[in-house]
This record gives structure tokens, C-alpha cells and sequence, in this order.
């Protein structure tokens, strides 16, 4: 007789714990398991929203820069999977975990931030990559 009262309560629980994750961003990853799935198949949609100038300090490999001021506007255009993981990060966390916050609200299940953001990425040792320089012209001959 008590068992009938099992599933209302797991429930009950996965609702309140799913819609957690939505009130404070969506759900996180870790820097360590954000590194593991990046060498995976399919690999993820990795989104800095930080401003362009941060960008061009040092990005994720291979990440796209999308500012967070522009990102709601410029969703549609970004063609992102609903399913696969997008992975959002900004120098902490407040502005990828809104912008994951929109993702996910929008039906993008994959939508990830990432745990401490940049600084918590370079701290674990972990490769970021920089813009190439532009090439000088030729001098005239």
C-alpha cells in the first residue's frame, strides 16, 4: 500500500529538480566534463558571450563569439541543434547562464553553461585559442 505513494514522490521530485535548473540558467557542466565532451561525436556548439573585445583575449577552441547583448536577436540566425549540446560561457557565469536560460526556455534541450566560465577553464589548464593576426600588406616596391 505505501508503494503507491512512490511514484507521485519521484514525480513530484524530478519536476521540482527539472524546473530548478530553469529558474537559476539551466542545467551546468563542468569544465573537466565540457573538455571530455569536446572530443566527442557530435562535438558541441560552443558560444561566448562575452564582448568581442574579451573574445579576442582568448576563446574556447573553436567557439563562435555572440555577445550577450545581441544574443536573443541573433538566435535565429546562430541555426543552433535543439538537441545537441550547446555549451554557453561567459569570464564567470551570470551572462552565459541567462542566455542558456533563453536557449533552453526556447526548446533547446542541449543548452549547457559552463561552470565558472573562462577563468575556471584557464585555470584547469585547459587550451584557449586566440584570434590570428591580420597579415600586413606588402610594402610597395
Amino acid at each position: 500500500m505505501e508503494r503507491k505513494w512512490l511514484i507521485p514522490i519521484l514525480i513530484f521530485i524530478a519536476i521540482f529538480v527539472l524546473s530548478s535548473q530553469g529558474l537559476k540558467g539551466g542545467p551546468e557542466i563542468s569544465v573537466k566534463d565540457a573538455a571530455a565532451l569536446m572530443k566527442g561525436d557530435p562535438r558541441p556548439v560552443l558560444i561566448d558571450v562575452r564582448e568581442r573585445a574579451d573574445y579576442d583575449t582568448g576563446y574556447l577552441p573553436g567557439a563562435v563569439s555572440v555577445p550577450s547583448g545581441e544574443f536573443k536577436e541573433r538566435l535565429q540566425s546562430l541555426k543552433l541543434p535543439k538537441i545537441d549540446p550547446v555549451i554557453l560561457y561567459d569570464a564567470g557565469e551570470a551572462k552565459a547562464r541567462d542566455a542558456t536560460k533563453h536557449l533552453y526556455e526556447s526548446g533547446y534541450q542541449g543548452a549547457l553553461t559552463l561552470k565558472g566560465g573562462i577563468e575556471a577553464w584557464r585555470a584547469a589548464g585547459q587550451a584557449v585559442q586566440k584570434p590570428k593576426p591580420l597579415a600586413k600588406p606588402a610594402a610597395p616596391q
